[in-house]
């Protein structure tokens, strides 16, 4: 019998509301290791993280 192998690559872009400039670039390195780490809990493997 064949297998059947996939990839889906996902490419997720999101803003503040009104595009507000939150983040700031001291917080901007603690927030992409984190948005990292949850995708590495849910076996996601981030391929790149960043603005």
């Amino acid at each position: 019998m064949g297998q059947s192998l996939v990839q889906n690559y996902i490419h997720l872009v999101f803003s503040t509301k009104h595009r507000q400039p939150f983040i700031t670039p001291n917080i901007e390195d603690e927030l992409f290791a984190y948005l990292a780490g949850i995708c590495n809990n849910l076996d996601c493997k981030a391929i790149k993280v960043g603005g």
